[in-house]
């Protein structure tokens, strides 16, 4: 008897979106594929910069030792789950370019394990990074906040998406370098100015802002730096990513 429901259970499962075979959990991975993707070990402790190899748990990036993400002009530390490499890049594009739902629930089920594996002090309330309203429109969801949903379930931390909003459709950040992209998103969010979004940011000093892919965390900078402004006390703030990008002349991809 249990035999057959063993069997019948392997018929309903969902196909591995990696390897399209019929042993995936209900996050669409099966296990083998999850321990090949490019997992992030080895990074900045505050930027999660990747490394190419194991420096230590505490070691900052060149760009943090001379300029940190602080409480004065940005987030406090970024735990991200992932290299922006293949098939994760290909499964972020599948999310944003196809409203592939399936792919979006891998991608946030691996920022899951990873938080949970590195279990850090959780916060009061999760915000997904926002877009701007034209771009929400021409896409018809905002990636981030998929991301958001399934963390905030099963974290049980409550999700916002009307405290931090994004006045200015900037230029693609893809092409800019680090100055160019500070320069792009100056004044480009703003906290909702309602009763209600104050008093919520009133009852919570530890928050979280969730994206897909960082590349050099200036749009998360930019929000922290908004949502500080607002404040009428002191915040901490983490950002939580599925992916980040390369250094230049990481040999990560060869691996």
């Amino acid at each position: 008897m249990w035999s057959f429901i063993e069997q019948l259970s392997s018929l309903l499962a969902p196909p591995c979106l990696l390897c399209n075979s019929f042993s995936a959990n209900l996050d669409n991975y099966c296990q083998g594929c999850y321990a090949e993707l490019p997992h992030n070990h080895h990074c900045c402790a505050i930027c999660a910069l990747p490394f190419d190899t194991d420096l230590g748990d505490s070691i900052l990036c060149g760009g943090c030792v001379k300029q940190p993400p602080n409480i004065t002009n940005g987030f406090d530390q970024a735990l991200v789950a992932l290299h922006y490499l293949p098939p994760v890049s290909s499964l972020v594009h599948a999310l944003k370019d196809h409203d592939n739902q399936a792919a979006g629930r891998l991608l946030a089920a691996c920022l899951y394990q990873y938080i949970h594996l590195n279990n850090p002090d959780l916060p009061q309330l999760i915000l997904p990074m926002p877009l701007h309203k034209q771009r929400l429109q021409q896409r018809g969801f905002n990636q981030a906040k998929v991301i958001s949903k399934l963390l905030s379930k099963r974290l049980g931390i409550p999700l916002n998406d009307r405290i931090i909003k994004r006045e200015k459709d900037t230029l693609s950040q893809q092409e800019l370098n680090k100055q160019q992209r500070r320069s792009n998103l100056r004044q480009a969010f703003a906290v909702n100015a309602s009763a209600s979004v104050k008093k919520v940011l009133e009852k919570v000093n530890h928050i979280a802002i969730v994206d897909d892919v960082m590349t050099t965390g200036a749009s998360a900078n930019a929000v922290a730096t908004t949502l500080r402004k607002a404040a009428s006390h002191e915040l901490h703030i983490d950002v939580w990513c599925v992916a980040r990008t390369l250094p230049p002349n990481s040999k990560l991809h060869l691996y």
